[in-house]
């Protein structure tokens, strides 16, 4: 039997925590409420990856603008210039500005242009921020089955690992279709310590495939890169 090609995250740490990284066409969801580092996370296993592999990748906002994700990525030592050959970023905020067209083309808009840069780049990871954002402009008429095409649609194409970002309410509630859908389910939240601390954490609640850790661990940022570390019992 073939082993299975696994992507780091080159979150320090995490990775020996799944068997090595994420296997590859695996479609992840990172799930949580904002202000987890969805968006920086993400963007961060496309960056090092390129930088250590020369791994090529596409980012599709509907949400920020490519300037502002630019200045919050510089801003936290991932120059988006630094791999401007292997990470492609696509603004689709700017087409929900200039664009009119009928909310159910929003995912036919998507897909297109997942297919037409992968017909040029051929890059091997994928991040749509927000799956939220992309439901909410398409008002899905029957969810579960159009969530369901996707996530089979994003399975076919050989080599792909996605990566789709997803709001996580606050309150417990029961599992959605894409936690079912998905063939991992890595979720991050935060937690308000005192009026000037802000602890974070992540915890892989799903990863088929792969024997993995299933508590939380505390998520940190520095010196320019991700890593996890053992939640600290107060």
């Amino acid at each position: 039997m073939t082993k299975k090609k696994r992507i780091k995250t080159y979150i320090e740490n995490l990775d020996s925590q799944m068997s090595g990284g994420i296997p590859e066409g695996h479609v992840v969801l990172l799930s949580g409420n904002p202000g987890t580092y969805k968006s920086s996370m993400s963007y961060s296993i496309l960056y090092h990856n390129a930088l250590e592999k020369g791994t090529k990748g596409l980012y599709i906002s509907f949400q920020q603008s490519r300037e502002s994700l630019a200045d919050q990525f510089e801003g936290m030592n991932m120059d988006p210039e630094d791999v401007r050959e292997k990470i492609t970023i696509v603004d689709a905020s700017y087409l929900r500005e200039t664009l009119e067209p009928d909310p159910e083309d929003w995912i036919d808009v998507f897909k297109t242009y997942v297919e037409n840069i992968r017909a040029t780049t051929d890059y091997e990871l994928l991040v749509l921020d927000s799956l939220t954002t992309l439901e909410m402009i398409s008002k899905m008429e029957d969810r579960r089955e159009v969530l369901f095409h996707i996530f089979e649609w994003l399975r076919d194409f050989q080599g792909l690992t996605s990566f789709l970002l997803t709001e996580r309410a606050r309150t417990k509630q029961t599992l959605r279709e894409e936690e079912f859908l998905a063939d991992g389910t890595i979720i991050l939240s935060k937690e308000r310590l005192d009026k000037v601390e802000t602890r974070r954490y992540l915890a892989i609640d799903k990863m088929r495939s792969t024997a993995h850790e299933t508590s939380y661990f505390t998520l940190l940022f520095e010196g320019g890169k991700f890593q996890v570390t053992r939640v600290i019992s107060e």
